[in-house]
């Protein structure tokens, strides 16, 4: 074999050794997004005072009202809030953000079953706090993305309002799929931990928020070690070149 021949294969098994380097591998942030294992990974926050609260949903009626609602879109059980008085509720989990996100999409199924005449906000768009016990109409459902730097009830610590009911939206409607780029909001907190927070507070009438295939997928840089034995086989190569064009 000439030099040529030897430099050409040594660069071959050396770019071999080296293809791993820079991958891209996808990551799933949301621990049992579909609740088939009930909440374990969720937190439940109820502000005090509150009736009812998240629980899980199976079958076609709520879990306290037996109002009519949908199935559960994926698998047996979905979360769900319902009460027979007022009250405001949360459902969180924490999120550790990877440090170099090239790619992430939020998703999940929301069910609205607003049994109110109509969605109100009180005060501004951005409700302060998800207070019940007010004087004002306070009938929405939220999800959000919040900093851990605050707390879960208000929106000191928000970093972006991914869906907000508005008054005159239709006031029963899912269960229905939102799939959201957040790939911009995750890479400006890369590293840091973040709170993704469904919220709903009635103090008008009956509200069923169901919740389910909750999925955060995360695409970021992975930087592979060289495999060993290719670049030993690859020095090998090389070594071989270098013995040849001396005996020649």
């Amino acid at each position: 074999m000439n030099t040529k021949l030897f430099r050409h294969a040594a660069a071959a098994v050396l770019g071999v050794a080296l293809s791993g380097a820079g991958a891209a591998s996808a990551i799933e942030l949301i621990a049992n997004g579909g609740f088939e294992d009930g909440f374990n990974g969720w937190s439940i926050n109820d502000v005090p005072g509150s009736e009812g609260g998240f629980q899980l949903q199976t079958g076609t009626t709520s879990p306290v009202n037996a109002e009519p609602v949908p199935a559960p879109p994926g698998g047996q059980f979905a979360a769900m809030t319902d009460a027979q008085g007022p009250g405001a509720h949360l459902l969180v989990q924490l999120i550790q953000i990877p440090v170099a996100v090239t790619s992430a999409t939020l998703s999940f199924d929301l069910f609205i079953g607003n049994r109110a005449d109509d969605f109100y906000l009180p005060g501004t768009d951005v409700v302060p706090t998800l207070t019940f016990d007010t004087p004002e109409l306070n009938q929405q459902a939220r999800v959000d993305l919040l900093g851990v730097d605050g707390s879960d009830y208000d929106v000191t610590s928000l970093i972006a309002e991914l869906f907000q009911t508005q008054p005159g939206d239709a006031l029963v409607s899912g269960y229905t799929h939102f799939e959201i780029d957040v790939t911009s909001i995750l890479a400006a907190h890369s590293g840091n931990t973040i709170v993704l927070r469904f919220a709903e507070v009635d103090n008008v009438n009956m509200f069923q928020f169901g919740v389910d295939n909750v999925s955060l997928v995360v695409n970021e840089n992975t930087v592979a070690e060289p495999g060993t034995p290719a670049l030993l086989l690859a020095a090998g190569v090389l070594a071989a070149g270098r013995l040849r064009r001396r005996q020649d």
